[in-house]
């Protein structure tokens, strides 16, 4: 159980995903998605609703890393605890990498400095295990 304390905390968290079994990060009725998954992680750990903004939003099967999210909570945890907390709820395919404590008026969206993106086609007549899905 978090310890709650009665003012709310604005948090970052750095996640990285396989996005093979996602539609996409953003929340979408009858489908999975990236957001969901975290969401519902960090609700249940920090015991209240959480919702998370991002900095970028992917498509569905992209994968992600270095992605920021940010959210408010009344919970209090270490950050070792975040991590290993939420870890410990998400799916495999979803990775809380690092948290931590920002200013209430950082913004994961708009406060982001740079996004880069890139697109890795494999073309080769043999498959790759290491690109598999």
């Amino acid at each position: 159980m978090a310890l709650v304390n009665t003012e709310p905390k604005t948090l970052a968290l750095g996640i990285e995903y396989r996005g093979t079994a996602f539609n996409g990060w953003q929340v979408q009725p009858d489908h999975p998605s990236v957001q969901a998954a975290l969401e519902a992680a960090l609700s249940q750990f920090a015991d209240h609703p959480i919702s998370v903004i991002c900095a970028g939003r992917t498509d569905t099967g992209v994968h992600a890393t270095h992605q920021v999210v940010s959210f408010s909570s009344a919970a209090r945890r270490p950050s070792a605890g975040w991590i290993r907390g939420v870890n410990a709820i998400l799916p495999e395919s979803v990775a809380v990498r690092w948290m931590r404590e920002v200013d209430e008026k950082f913004h994961a969206r708009f406060s982001a400095r740079s996004r880069t993106y890139e697109y890795w086609i494999w073309n080769d007549p043999v498959r790759s295990p290491l690109f598999e899905g």
